[in-house]
């Protein structure tokens, strides 16, 4: 084994594990604080927003379409977006109680709590085989354990949106590629403020065929 080789792997391996940390302890705290603050959550908005609205132009999501999204977090702007444009079932869910409560709140304050379920839940066992389209956060984890449960238990025709920040996209492809009935429609890769660099996130849109 070339030692150069093992030693430059270790180095890009570190480099993916620490930017990933800063990466989901930076939208922990953002959802933290759009909870708590008007304020933070409108700045939140105006930055993030364009870029969810984005992910949805792509999938196509038909008017009817039940939605599920894995990893809500205490700010669940994917719902108040997915809830502009789409008439079907939401439901985010999230492993950490507390995000749990917290979601519902801020989906009483925008008057979706009909509309939208928040509630706890596991991405790698949570039932759905009922869902037309399924987000997966970029701070979902495990990620690879999550997609391979969603590509065995979808149903046929399904969409699959997983955010991931791009310098570890690889895991991502890799676990794709090992599924001959999961198609890449689309990738749209994001940097608005402050997501530059190594910190931006890339957008998977996946089909079940």
């Amino acid at each position: 084994m070339n030692p150069r080789k093992t030693k430059k792997t270790i180095i890009d391996t570190l480099a993916i594990f620490f930017v990933k940390k800063i990466s989901n302890l930076f939208w922990e705290i953002a959802d933290t604080w759009s909870y708590k603050s008007d304020k933070i959550a409108q700045y939140y908005n105006k930055s993030i927003e364009e870029e969810y609205k984005k992910e949805c132009e792509t999938c196509g999501i038909a008017s009817n379409s039940k939605v599920l999204h894995i990893g809500c977090g205490s700010y669940p702007l994917t719902e108040i977006v997915l809830a502009q444009c789409c008439q079907g079932a939401i439901v985010g869910i999230d492993k950490n109680p507390q995000a749990v409560r917290r979601g519902y709140e801020i989906m009483q304050k925008h008057h979706l709590e009909k509309k939208i379920t928040i509630v706890q839940g596991n991405g790698t066992n949570y039932p759905v085989n009922d869902f037309d389209l399924i987000f997966i956060s970029s701070c979902s984890f495990p990620k690879v354990q999550i997609l391979e449960h969603l590509f065995k238990n979808t149903k046929h025709h399904s969409t699959i949106i997983v955010r991931e920040i791009s310098i570890a996209a690889a895991d991502i492809l890799q676990c794709i590629n090992a599924h001959p009935d999961i198609e890449i429609i689309k990738q749209i890769y994001h940097t608005p403020f402050p997501f530059y660099g190594p910190f931006g996130w890339t957008t998977f849109h996946l089909r079940k065929n």
